[in-house]
């Protein structure tokens, strides 16, 4: 896989230019700052938008390398800590949002316990800080308060996590063998 992240063709064989990259990443990060928004419209996409804006990461990812997808993660980071009403779901993406783009390396742990472990304490880390910069730094007096909530949405959004992972694996899948050549035409 990491030979055909890094082509510089498109599968009809045309050669990429960085306008079109520049162009592709734009529009990638357009759409996963309109999946961000979308969160502002229905409270309980508080932690499935940034999950959904972190997929727009998968046709970057593959077809141009980390460099692109990391500058994508950070513009789509950048416009959602603006433009979202919900700080907690902006928070979320900021801290989590280039998951799609650390779990090629991740997956590379040989043995399943340790992996699983590993990409546990990444989200565990991310989370942990994004509470605190919430509670202590940004006064959101609401999660300072509802502790018990907070730790009761850690253990659910954990499980999330885990199904996340799994779902992104197969997201992967069907846009190399179903949208690659219709996306990239």
């Amino acid at each position: 896989m990491k030979e055909r992240m890094t082509e510089n063709r498109q599968p009809s064989g045309r050669k990429i230019t960085p306008a079109f990259r520049l162009a592709f990443c734009a529009l990638m990060a357009a759409l996963g700052t309109a999946f961000m928004l979308s969160g502002n419209l229905v409270p309980v996409f508080t932690y499935v938008s940034p999950m959904l804006a972190s997929l727009t990461l998968i046709p970057v990812l593959y077809e141009f390398g980390k460099k692109y997808a990391w500058m994508t993660w950070f513009v789509t980071a950048a416009l959602s800590m603006m433009l979202c009403v919900d700080r907690e779901e902006a928070f979320f993406f900021l801290l989590l949002g280039y998951y799609p783009i650390i779990k090629p390396s991740l997956d590379l742990i040989p043995t399943k316990a340790v992996r699983v472990l590993v990409k546990l304490l990444v989200f565990a880390l991310a989370f942990s800080v994004m509470l605190i910069i919430l509670a202590f730094v940004l006064g959101l007096e609401d999660i300072r308060g509802e502790l018990w909530l907070s730790i009761a949405v850690y253990a659910m959004l954990t499980a999330m996590m885990l199904i996340f992972d799994r779902v992104y694996g197969r997201m992967a899948l069907i846009y190399e063998k179903r949208m690659r050549s219709k996306l990239m035409k």
